[in-house]
């Protein structure tokens, strides 16, 4: 497991981030992947070139088999956002202070070929960055990475994270980030709250996750 990380304070530093494919003293009978894996470079640069969006672009894909839950881990649909290259199902709870977003995309061009765990790996990275970018476009911002980890997620390779974001005129808010690919489908969780900690956010993340997963094999069959 990582130690924290403040964004905000540590911008001005370099700063390499490695994660290994470690288990989690949380959570030992779930993190036990066999093999080790370094991401890549995690840059804090406040730079306009690092302010770019770094992810790469999805290939269109279609994504209309999959089904849309209406609910997940207790929260409600509250909207569906649908592209060429991804769909985006948000969540929220009925006094709004929770919300949850479920996201569907394909592989990027010319990642076809690479291993799954190395895909997960890339696509976490990026995602993660994007965070660090918008932190870095206000003083006032920061993100707080509090854990990451790589893992093996009922037979898939994973990402997830544990964060803390603060932002002008608001609480601080705690976020979870889940990343998994299946089939050759990305999906990633993202859900935040002013109220629940991030390690809980994670395990709503979690089942968020295996409810949507149930939802598919219930249709199919």
């Amino acid at each position: 497991m990582m130690t924290k990380m403040n964004v905000k304070v540590c911008y001005l530093l370099p700063l390499i981030l490695l994660l290994g494919l470690v288990s989690c003293g949380t959570q030992p009978d779930l993190e036990q992947p066999p093999t080790a894996l370094k991401l890549p470079t995690l840059s804090t640069e406040s730079s306009e070139e690092q302010r770019r969006p770094v992810t790469p672009t999805a290939q269109a894909v279609d994504l209309s088999h999959f089904q849309v839950p209406q609910h997940l881990a207790g929260l409600k649909l509250d909207g569906e956002i649908r592209t060429q290259r991804g769909r985006t199902l948000h969540y929220r709870s009925e006094d709004k202070k929770e919300q949850l977003s479920l996201t569907l995309s394909g592989l990027p061009t010319g990642w076809d070929n690479m291993p799954s765990e190395r895909a997960v790996a890339s696509y976490y990275s990026e995602a993660r960055q994007r965070r660090v970018n918008e932190a870095l476009q206000d003083s006032a911002n920061a993100l707080t990475i509090l854990s990451e980890t790589l893992l093996d997620l009922e037979g898939q390779p994973s990402a997830q994270a544990q964060m803390r974001w603060v932002e002008r005129g608001r609480p601080i808010q705690n976020q979870s980030l889940l990343v998994t690919l299946i089939d050759g489908f990305y999906i990633r969780i993202n859900n935040a709250s002013y109220q629940q900690s991030s390690r809980w956010l994670l395990q709503q993340g979690k089942r968020a996750l295996a409810e949507f997963k149930a939802a598919q094999k219930t249709v199919g069959s």
